[in-house]
């Protein structure tokens, strides 16, 4: 009997731990099973934080390039719309500095959402709104120094929480170069109101734009509102060129040069190639249609929605507005080549360039936009807008491979000089279109010398 129970325990000792050994396997498992979610779980964290947003940043120059000499230049600061920044990086209740068009410009969003910008100095003590300033009342922006305030609305200084304007007493030096006492070093010149300039912005397309002219304050034409709302925000790059401003967009109708500057696709294959076929026409002119029209129907179709988006909503803006074609078909081993993508570009005034990219794969719209920050140093943007279902990686890559083509043109512009003296070959429909071209943008100097020459002088 007690031989028997000594089995039977021996027995039931080998079921339980036999039990608990498939329960710790199955344990093991599931931890092993947890592990792994968490692995790809942080791996997808890890890549959603790098290419969702996709970001490429050249370190700023070292400024001595920007002092060669340029040859005999148009202005510096064509008149027209220019970017301030994306709408994303101007949160409610944030002020920013920039020095762009020779112009400082403090701007900031109002606790009413709203993007505001106005002369960055101070007229009381000259301080830099832009750096230390905050937002009060909604829509003023306060000086850092003493506290004065400034609606962003109309430029005028407020006092405290109201919008009553402030009186004040200017006054200025007899001779700040001699210093003559004449009954005292400084004179009262009037009792007044006192303001800053305050500059018109617009937000639209994701972005923030400061009208910027030389003697014309009310904006002579709108930003167009591009076609987007199918695309989502993948990435950005940000470029530092020195060279005169015209020579960045005057790409967009120079057809020859993307043969010898453009026909690389990647260095790891030297037997892939890019051939371009590019159309560039005002559009103004009459025979717009006639020229710009696609042999392929589909991409036709394509184009054909976006010049009744651009040109037909307001007629009264062609005279402000190039438009491109360009086709890219890859070339193999010099032999097979099929086609790939369509560019279809709108440049609106001297410092804006939407770029629609159809492709085989994709769809995206590359949103170019130039800030002069000196006069032969330019910061150049591309902000990329793909469709939301492309993987991130991908639409990484697509920025990428742009910002490689315009690194091509940038090791030309960094070292060439404006040439007011061209000899065309006007036998050439290259040559034709690019004097066309030329043509067209100089409409956007008009005042701008004069400016430039009294940019010494402060806005107040």
């Amino acid at each position: 009997m007690k031989r028997y129970k000594l089995k039977t325990i021996i027995y039931s000792s080998y079921l339980y731990l036999k039990y608990l050994n498939g329960l710790q396997i199955n344990l093991i498992n599931q931890m092993s099973f947890y592990i792994w979610i968490g692995i790809i779980g942080l791996a997808y964290y890890l890549y959603w934080r790098t290419f969702s947003f996709f970001s490429i940043v050249d370190p700023q120059p070292d400024g001595i390039r920007n002092k060669l000499k340029r040859g005999k230049c148009p202005p510096s600061y064509p008149n027209g719309w220019y970017r301030l920044s994306r709408s994303d990086e101007l949160k409610k209740g944030q002020v920013k500095e920039v020095k762009i068009c020779g112009r400082h410009i403090a701007y900031f969003r109002g606790f009413d959402n709203k993007a505001y910008a106005v002369h960055a100095y101070c007229p009381h003590m000259g301080a830099n709104l832009g750096f230390g300033g905050k937002v009060k009342n909604t829509r003023c922006i306060e000086c850092p120094f003493h506290g004065w305030r400034f609606d962003g609305q109309t430029g005028k200084c407020v006092q405290g929480d109201s919008f009553d304007p402030k009186k004040v007493t200017q006054c200025e030096y007899n001779d700040i170069n001699n210093m003559v006492n004449q009954d005292g070093y400084i004179k009262k010149v009037k009792e007044t109101e006192v303001s800053i300039k305050k500059y018109h912005t617009r937000e639209l397309n994701n972005l923030v734009y400061v009208w910027l002219h030389a003697n014309q304050d009310q904006p002579l034409y709108e930003p167009f509102e591009e076609v987007l709302n199918h695309l989502t925000l993948r990435g950005e790059s940000v470029n530092y060129v020195n060279c005169h401003i015209q020579e960045i967009p005057e790409n967009g109708a120079d057809m020859r040069h993307f043969d010898f500057l453009h026909s690389s696709v990647a260095d790891l294959f030297p037997f892939v190639k890019f051939r371009w076929t590019m159309k560039t026409k005002n559009a103004s002119d009459s025979n717009f249609y006639e020229v710009m029209k696609h042999p392929n129907q589909a991409v036709q179709k394509y184009q054909s929605n976006l010049y009744k988006k651009y040109l037909e909503s307001d007629p009264s803006r062609k005279k402000i507005l190039n438009v491109l074609s360009l086709d890219a078909e890859i070339i193999l081993f010099n032999k097979w080549s099929f086609y790939f993508l369509t560019t279809t570009g709108f440049q609106t005034g001297p410092a804006t360039v939407s770029l629609y990219v159809r492709t085989i794969i994709f769809e995206a719209l590359y949103q170019q936009a130039i800030q002069p920050i000196d006069k032969f140093t330019q910061k150049v943007y591309h902000t990329v807008n793909t469709n939301p279902l492309l993987p991130y990686w991908l639409s990484a890559y697509a920025l990428h491979g742009e910002l490689r083509q315009v690194i091509f043109d940038t090791i030309v512009w960094n070292q060439k000089i404006f040439s007011d003296r061209i000899s065309y070959n006007l036998k050439s429909e290259a040559d034709t279109a690019l004097l066309s071209w030329r043509n067209w943008y100089a409409q956007f100097y008009e005042g701008a010398d004069e400016f430039e020459k009294g940019l010494d002088q402060l806005e107040w």
